[in-house]
C-alpha cells in the first residue's frame, strides 16, 4: 500500500500476493526474466523464527533457476514531524539493507516518505525542517549500507520533497555519500519532471546516478492525487523515448516492471482510472515483458 494510506490505494491485491517469495521468484523465471526484486514488506511477512532462513531459501532459489535478485524497495519514513516515525522508519531501512546483503543484491530503494506535498506534511511542518530530516536520513542509511557494500538509491517522486531532477542533484550533493544511487520510476518522470525539463535531458542530467528503473504507464498531474498508474500503453510514458535515452548513457543498471495489481483507482486513488487493475499477475508477468520488447526492453537471457 504506497504510502500507507488506505484512501490511496486501498489494501493493494494481486494473485501472487499471498504465495512464499521463493514461489515469485521461481515464477518469475518462468516468463524469462533476468531478476526479480521485492518490497522488503514481502519478506517480513515469514514468522519471526523463519526470517534467516527465508532469506537464504530466496537467495538459493534465485541462484538456481539462474537470476538475479535486482534490489530490494523499503518506500519508508524518512520525513516526519514525529520524531518515533522518523526513527522507526530509518532503522527498519538499515533492516531491509542487511537483508539484500544475504540475498546478494546491490541496492535498496525508497521514496522519501511520508510525503511533504502528498500527504500534505507542510501544513506540520516547514520545507527547511524537511529538507534537512531527508538529508539527515539519507546520511546516516547511506553509511550504514558502505559497511555493506550497497547502494542506497532514492526514488525521485511527486508528492515528496524529492520531485524534481535539481532537488535530486542538490540532496546528493549536500550528501556527499559515494554509494547514492537514484530510482528513475517512468510514471514520475512523464508526470512530474516533465513539465519542468525534457525527459532525455533529464535523464542524461541524472544518469551517473541511476542504478534501478522502474518502468511503468501513468497518467494524471504532478500529485499523487490525481495520479494514476494505467496499464502499458493507456498513458503518457514514451516507452521508445526512455528506451533510447537509457541506451546513450549507457546505462547498464535494472529495469523492473512495477505493477501492484488492484488497488483503488478513480479521482482519489493511485491505481487505474477507471477502479478496475488488473490483479493476475501471470498475465501481468507475460503481457508487460511482451510489451516492453516492443520498444527494445529485452531481457539479457532472450538475446
Amino acid at each position: 500500500m504506497p504510502w500507507g494510506r488506505l484512501e490511496a490505494a486501498g489494501p493493494a491485491w494481486n494473485s501472487w500476493g499471498d504465495k512464499p517469495a521463493t514461489w515469485c521468484v521461481e515464477q518469475t523465471a518462468k516468463y524469462g526474466y533476468d531478476g526479480v526484486d521485492f518490497i522488503f514488506a514481502k519478506l517480513l511477512e515469514a514468522p519471526k523464527a523463519e526470517y534467516d532462513q527465508q532469506l537464504r531459501d530466496v537467495r538459493a532459489t534465485a541462484e538456481r533457476v539462474g537470476i538475479d535478485i535486482g534490489y530490494l524497495g523499503h518506500h519508508t519514513t524518512f520525513v516526519s514531524p514525529r520524531e518515533f516515525d522518523r526513527e522507526r522508519g530509518i532503522e527498519s531501512f538499515k533492516k531491509a539493507l542487511d537483508a539484500a546483503a544475504v540475498l546478494g543484491a546491490k541496492s535498496v530503494c525508497t521514496l522519501i516518505g511520508d510525503g511533504y506535498y502528498d500527504p500534505p506534511l507542510n501544513v506540520l511542518l516547514s520545507r527547511k525542517d524537511a529538507w534537512r530530516q531527508c538529508r539527515e536520513a539519507i546520511t546516516e542509511v547511506a553509511a550504514h549500507a558502505s559497511t555493506l557494500g550497497l547502494n542506497v538509491s532514492i526514488e525521485l517522486l511527486q508528492g515528496t520533497i524529492l520531485n524534481r531532477v535539481e532537488l535530486i542533484e542538490r540532496m546528493f550533493d549536500e550528501v556527499g555519500a559515494s554509494n547514492l544511487r537514484m530510482t528513475m520510476d517512468t510514471g514520475a518522470f512523464y508526470v512530474a519532471v516533465k513539465p519542468f525539463m525534457n525527459v532525455k535531458q533529464a535523464i542524461k542530467r541524472l544518469g551517473p546516478y541511476i542504478d534501478i528503473v522502474q518502468i511503468k504507464d501513468e497518467v494524471g498531474l504532478p500529485t499523487i492525487v490525481h495520479c494514476n498508474h494505467i496499464w502499458f500503453g493507456g498513458g503518457l510514458v514514451d516507452f521508445r523515448e526512455t528506451y533510447e535515452a537509457l541506451a546513450e548513457i549507457n546505462f547498464d543498471g535494472y529495469v523492473s516492471v512495477e505493477w501492484e495489481g488492484w488497488q483503488v483507482g478513480g479521482n482519489i486513488g493511485v491505481g487505474e482510472p477507471a477502479g478496475v487493475g488488473l490483479a493476475d499477475f501471470d498475465r501481468v508477468a507475460e503481457e508487460s515483458l511482451e510489451y516492453l520488447m516492443e520498444f527494445g526492453f529485452v531481457p539479457r537471457r532472450s538475446r
